[in-house]
């Protein structure tokens, strides 16, 4: 097998990726593969070079796009090819290809054809042209397994149904678990703060002031006794604290400028100490209140609890209904989305109301979990409030509650000691662990004030709760307060060993993706082809398209600094330019192109690193795992998507296929820990320390600087793999379109076309109108004739003009997944009992053959139409002249000569189907 390379050097930015690209590709044609000759041409670009997309879409465009590269092999391409981007759905057949490209036994042979002799040299001019072949007619075995799996994820039914279930239920209870890591905390604080009924309409601030001012416990029989009962005596000081600094703050930015007093108004309003202070005043007020709120709210609902004994079956009750419609939300949430999305285009009455009702569903789902999560707290808290003020051993030694605490405490005593000397083992004795609390130190020790106002802040709340234990107890009552406190370690401490790949959908989705599309480097199920061992000489250059999930700003960037700063001037020098990319976060995008492939992976603003650097620090990275990070479309992050109150929901209900990836901006290595294959921990956010990934995913608390990012579906940046091959400079691209775009509005190649504008400075001029009207025409009348000179043949596709600047010219042929009128019989029958097609939501990602075939042959139908020439014994309606002369072009970079008559549109030979 070819494929075993050194590794190449890192690199900061794209240029050094795209100039050891070229190289590669160079090398590439001189064994007769690949585009072209092995020179460069004017602009040092390897001459024609050629790159194909296929889009996302799941298995809908998995299905459309293998029709896309047979019509291509039939065409003589698929050896011509550089580049082959993909996303989501177009990956799993892509990278199937690249895949059985880099068997041996199949070493650079087209998979998906029966036989590899179907196109023959033209000795004259050395293009190509199809060939005639009977084997054209028939599956190859690849595409017949593909068939067998088109139900990917339950390909054997009710047996994969259950571990399916099973792993999901795993993911339920492990976040479950990490949730209470959250909440048990919060609670331990309520019932320090409240230790009985009596304490609750308190502010436990004034109970902590009182306590200091007399050293008793507050018994509210003081003239301040009205304060004492009144739950918001600190929130109301606070406000009125703030009301008066805000007023003295107005007066003394007024005094210089109305009597002309010494002095002058700073420049810097935002930035200025008193902008500061009355931020902390108003934070400060907001947290105290929340705080004090607590108590009323708790001891109305132990009220509402004990007069009531209904209410104690009612409320659970309730709860389980609100919790069974967010699954049920959340499960239909590609359906839900679907029916927003086909209202922009479906005027109907009953079309928006479905719409209107799938916003409330999603927003709702979206309130209820905070709701049920505060409701979780709530009852943890009332569990650890006692009913009396007598704390003493003697007054509950003979209840069965106080004999059941009394003897579980020592339990978790056990149960805490072992897991303090298992972490103890994990961070002190153990080499990773050690250097993780080295790099601690060390970015401590870097940001002193950090460090410092951190310390004062931890130490400020273990001042708040040890004054608060001992302000609210008398006699030594602190039974439950040991038995919350040793809980809350332990759920800790056990909270840090999860990882935050290993109980999400990701695994089960690589597997079935794996097993389904053959990713492996044989054909067994446990193999796997790691991204290095891709034939870099008889299979094109493949880029899987991923997307990085940015919602807050760079460290750097959010402090305004620039080159010249001594924090910045600390970078290393390769690194610095990172630091002047636009933010993604500020330009509203919150997300980055990411991308995997044989080299390389990275963005530009996390740098690239090797290929082979990333396989040995994540053992898991290999084909499979870069495909279903690209197709990882259900998250609680998703890119440019906006889901907003969504985002906890399907995080916390397991929702997830994205995937935490070590960032490559921290991986360069020293000498020494390159030849151990190691690189040491960097860690720059407070959740990578704490593991708590599951609350950044869930908060989007996302950034690019952290030691991991968190990737997903390629689709929530760019869903059909454009952009890759524009930043590439491809003189000849061909983008197969499947997504799901029922109002026919080409929004995924509207947005390349945006994103290439600002970011590469690439204008593209492509006239996709006349396919838009063409399908909206056929949805309104499916039953239409088109006859052989009706310009609908043409409506597949568009054909347009890259401008590069300074001269550099390319061509892109745009397929788009769109009926006209013109397919198969059996495609045309699919379409009138399935008018959706070809346009099903994406959701659907169970196929059967019927309709996997429909869109395979669409995909064949309309890759060949676009590149077939008018056949002069039929009629045919002229084509522009312009569109004319951008083919003739594209054949001429391709070396395409004038198909043998012998092979049909469908895929099949005339009278012999």
């Amino acid at each position: 097998m070819q494929g075993e390379s050194d590794e190449l050097p890192d690199h900061s930015e794209f240029d050094g990726v795209k100039e050891a690209e070229y190289e590669i590709i160079l090398k590439r044609r001189t064994g007769g593969w690949g585009s072209g000759e092995g020179k460069r041409d004017q602009y040092s670009v390897p001459e024609n070079l050629f790159g194909v997309a296929l889009s996302g879409g799941g298995i809908r465009s998995a299905s459309f796009c293998l029709g896309v590269l047979q019509a291509l092999k039939a065409r003589g391409l698929i050896p011509r090819m550089d580049y082959l981007s993909t996303v989501s759905g177009g990956g799993y057949i892509g990278a199937s290809m690249v895949a059985a490209m880099s068997r041996g036994g199949t070493e650079g042979q087209f998979p998906f054809a029966v036989t590899d002799e179907v196109t023959e040299q033209n000795s004259a001019d050395g293009s190509v042209r199809a060939a005639a072949s009977s084997d054209d007619v028939r599956d190859s075995e690849p595409v017949s397994h593909i068939r067998d799996h088109s139900r990917y994820l339950i390909p054997h039914g009710m047996a994969d149904i259950l571990p399916s279930l099973a792993i999901v239920c795993r993911g339920l209870a492990v976040n479950a678990f990490l949730v209470l890591a959250l909440l048990l905390p919060l609670a331990t604080v309520t019932v320090i703060a409240n230790p009985t009924a009596q304490d609750l309409p308190r502010s436990i601030f004034y109970q902590i002031a009182a306590f200091l001012w007399t050293g008793e416990r507050a018994t509210c029989t003081s003239p301040l006794e009205g304060w004492c009962e009144f739950p918001f005596v600190v929130s109301v000081a606070l406000v009125a604290v703030t009301f008066l600094y805000l007023l003295g703050w107005g007066l003394w930015r007024s005094l210089p400028e109305r009597h002309g007093i010494k002095g002058r108004m700073s420049d810097h309003e935002v930035r200025s100490r008193g902008t500061w202070l009355s931020g902390l005043l108003m934070t400060l007020t907001l947290s105290v209140f929340l705080a004090e709120a607590q108590g009323p709210i708790l001891a109305f609902l132990r009220d509402y609890l004990t007069r009531q004994e209904e209410a104690q079956t009612t409320l659970p009750t309730i709860a389980t209904v609100l919790a069974a419609f967010v699954v049920a939300t959340a499960s239909l949430r590609a359906t839900l989305v679907d029916w927003i999305q086909k209202a922009m285009k479906d005027a109907t009455i009953a079309v928006k109301l479905r719409a209107i009702a799938s916003k409330g569903a999603l927003m709702a789902a979206g309130l209820i979990v905070p709701l049920l999560l505060y409701a979780a707290f709530l009852a943890l808290s009332l569990w650890g409030i006692a009913d009396r003020a007598e704390f003493t051993r003697s007054h509950y030694s003979l209840s069965p509650d106080f004999l059941f605490y009394d003897h579980l405490v020592p339990v978790l005593c056990v149960v805490a000691g072992l897991l303090l000397g298992w972490e103890f083992w994990v961070f002190l004795l153990r080499e990773q662990g050690r250097a993780t609390l080295a790099t601690l130190f060390r970015l401590m020790a870097e940001n002193k004030s950090k460090a410092l106002k951190g310390a004062l802040v931890l130490a400020a709340i273990a001042a708040f709760l040890v004054a608060a234990a001992i302000a609210t107890r008398e006699g030594g009552g602190y039974g439950m307060v040991r038995l919350y406190l040793l809980a809350t370690a332990i759920v800790l401490m056990l909270t840090i060993n999860f990882s935050e790949n290993a109980n999400g959908l990701h695994r089960l989705y690589r597997e079935r993706l794996s097993t389904a599309f053959r990713l492996g480097k044989n054909l067994e199920r446990s193999s796997s082809l790691k991204l290095t061992l891709m034939n870099r000489k008889k299979a094109p250059y493949l880029l899987i398209n991923t997307t990085l999930n940015a919602r807050q700003r760079s460290e750097d960037k959010r402090a305004g600094r620039a080159f010249g700063d001594p924090v910045v001037d600390k970078v290393p020098e390769g690194d610095r330019r990172s630091l002047n990319e636009p933010d993604p976060v500020k330009r509203g995008r919150n997300a980055e192109f990411f991308l995997f492939s044989r080299n390389f992976v990275g963005s530009d603003l996390t740098g690239y690193v090797s290929t082979r650097r990333m396989e040995r620090k994540v053992r898991q990275l290999d084909l499979a795992t870069a495909v279903a990070i690209s197709g990882a479309a259900v998250s609680s992050s998703m890119g440019r998507v906006q889901i907003g109150l969504l985002r906890p929901t399907l995080a916390l209900l397991n929702l997830r296929l994205g995937y935490w990836m070590p960032n490559p901006r921290f991986m360069k290595a020293t000498p020494d820990e390159t030849a151990k294959g190691k690189t040491a921990p960097t860690e720059t956010r407070w959740y990578d320390f704490l593991r708590a990934y599951l609350v950044a995913e869930s908060f989007g608390l996302l950034s690019g600087d952290a030691a991991k990012v968190y990737l997903t579906d390629g689709g929530h940046i760019d869903n059909i793999g454009l952009y890759q091959l524009l930043k590439r400079k491809c003189r000849v691209i061909i983008v197969a379109d499947a997504e799901a775009d029922p109002a026919m509005t080409f929004g995924a190649l509207v947005d390349a076309e945006r994103f290439a504008r600002i970011d590469l400075g690439v204008r593209i001029d492509i006239k996709w109108q006349p396919v838009r009207v063409a399908a909206l025409s056929r949805n309104a009348s499916r039953e239409q004739y088109i006859p052989e000179a009706s310009p609908a043949h043409d409506c597949h596709f568009a054909i347009g003009e890259i401008d590069y600047g300074a001269g550099e010219k390319g061509v892109l042929l745009y397929i788009k997944a769109t009926a006209t009128g013109d397919e198969p019989d059996y495609v045309l029958d699919y379409e009138r009992r399935f008018p959706a097609f070809p346009h099903e939501t994406t959701g659907d990602q169970f196929f059967s053959e019927e309709q996997m075939e429909a869109y395979r042959a669409l995909g064949f139908h309309a890759a060949w139409r676009a590149l077939a020439e008018p056949d002069p014994k039929k009629p045919s309606a002229p084509r522009p002249e312009e569109i004319v002369r951008l083919l003739a072009d594209l054949k001429k970079r391709l070396g395409i000569a004038p198909p043998a008559p012998a092979v049909a549109d469908d895929g099949a030979l005339p009278g012999t189907a």
